[in-house]
């Protein structure tokens, strides 16, 4: 068991009943480090990511007006204030890891991070609701929110959103990263995620789009992506893959299950990393 896995057992151990699972997080928190090594692996964050391990938010339970978003109009007029699950993150058994120094093509972002949260967020929904398949029902993963949401991880000083995207008896995953631009990072291709067959083409407005997929191994997983590098110092990617970690039961150990192949395309992906709300310099 690891480290985060025993540390969210003992702080419930004499706990009063609580309506979290445990178990479901335990299994939530090994998606999201896979998830999180596949979405940032070949970008400028890859380095940092190999050096530290990286604990993702966790949630103690919906916001205050109920689970799931509510989320002010688009265009910025009135509306109800928007509501987001509150993050914790585990505490640490040892020295809090550095935040990274890396360079980046430009100054760093300064917006606090709750305001990057929810302007990232009520971008990123009205995009899920155009660009994917019909019929599909999108579920957000961070336990009591229904609804999918950006979270902010210091370390590396990147958003990132994981949702599961489910139709019929398929289920697969989405995972929106928002990050600052590496100095060094390469263009295109060359900060392909991993191996496989990739595209790469300038945009319109300046910047690179490069896609792919890639089979890393027989078993029939497969993974999908987009990567976007804007002119304005942002580096988006966004991708889907048919690795589902399952808890059978309560104190049952995750198994990983193979889907179909994934139901969102690479052009999909595309219009999503593509669009101009999904910045970190707005």
């Amino acid at each position: 068991m690891d480290d985060i896995s025993g540390q969210l057992r003992a702080a419930v151990a004499d706990a009063p009943p609580t309506r979290i699972d445990v178990d479901r997080l335990i299994a939530d928190d090994r998606q999201h480090r896979r998830h999180r090594a596949w979405t940032l692996g070949g970008s400028g964050v890859a380095a940092a990511l190999a050096a530290v391990a990286l604990a993702p938010a966790l949630v103690a339970g919906s916001g205050p007006e109920g689970p799931g978003l509510t989320l002010p109009p688009i265009d910025g007029g009135p509306g109800p204030r928007a509501s987001f699950c509150p993050v914790v993150e585990p505490k640490p058994t040892g020295p809090s890891a550095p935040q990274s120094t890396q360079d980046t093509v430009r100054a760093r972002p300064t917006e606090r991070p709750d305001d990057g949260i929810a302007r990232l967020t009520r971008a990123l929904l009205p995009l899920l609701s155009e660009h994917l398949p019909a019929g599909l029902t999108i579920k957000g993963t961070l336990p009591g929110c229904e609804s999918a949401q950006f979270v902010y991880e210091k370390t590396n000083s990147v958003y990132y959103a994981h949702a599961l995207l489910v139709r019929g008896g398929q289920t697969d995953n989405l995972t929106v990263t928002v990050v600052p631009t590496a100095a060094e990072e390469p263009a295109g291709c060359a900060a392909a995620p991993g191996p496989g067959a990739c595209t790469s083409v300038r945009l319109p407005g300046g910047g690179t789009l490069a896609t792919g997929a890639a089979t890393p191994g027989d078993d029939g997983a497969e993974q999908r992506w987009a990567f976007v590098q804007r002119t304005d110092g942002t580096s988006v990617r966004v991708v889907t893959d048919n690795v589902l970690v399952v808890v059978e039961s309560p104190g049952g150990v995750p198994t990983t299950a193979i889907g179909p192949p994934p139901m969102v395309t690479v052009d999909q992906l595309a219009a999503i990393a593509s669009a101009p709300g999904l910045t970190l310099y707005p």
